[in-house]
């Protein structure tokens, strides 16, 4: 086969800015990335406590100001995001959304036609999976295309000890 016809790849990265998903990124580049491939960098934007704690208040303006300060370091990160696949060389661009992060993961590749999807893993325990669920888990068992859950080597050392 002549590389001139090799098939273009379309990859999702799902980047929440730990360092898990770091790892999972750098994991890409180091062992998986093909120069032909695009690549769509995924990130939710999940509300937090102090907006939810702010619906309870009368205070449409503390709302407002949450809800200003979330959309400026939305923006803010998806520069910063934009700007890695500029340095890395990387064609594609970047997606930010709000809601749960794994649907919005598994609904962009497959609104996109993804050929793959790479994540990290936080490596959270039983209990805490069970009760709060798993982004990586919901992506493996949600996607239509296969899935590379990347483990961060901080949780090898965390399963060694644990036997």
């Amino acid at each position: 086969m002549d590389a001139g016809d090799v098939k273009e790849r379309k990859v999702v990265i799902a980047m929440d800015g730990s360092t898990h998903s770091e790892y999972a990124f750098n994991w890409y580049l180091n062992s998986f990335r093909l120069p032909r491939d695009l690549v769509l960098l995924v990130h939710c934007i999940e509300r937090h406590d102090r907006f939810h704690a702010a619906l309870g208040m009368s205070d449409v303006k503390t709302i407002c100001d949450i809800l200003a300060q979330e959309e400026k370091e939305e923006q803010l990160l998806k520069k910063q995001l934009e700007k890695r696949l500029i340095d890395h060389k990387l064609t594609g661009t970047v997606k930010t959304g709000v809601g749960k992060p794994g649907e919005l993961i598994v609904s962009a590749a497959r609104h996109e036609k993804a050929d793959l999807i790479v994540c990290g893993c936080r490596g959270v325990g039983k209990v805490r999976r069970t009760i709060t669920g798993s982004v990586s888990d919901f992506i493996v068992h949600h996607s239509h295309v296969p899935v590379i859950v990347c483990r961060h080597p901080s949780h090898l050392h965390e399963l060694k000890d644990q036997n």
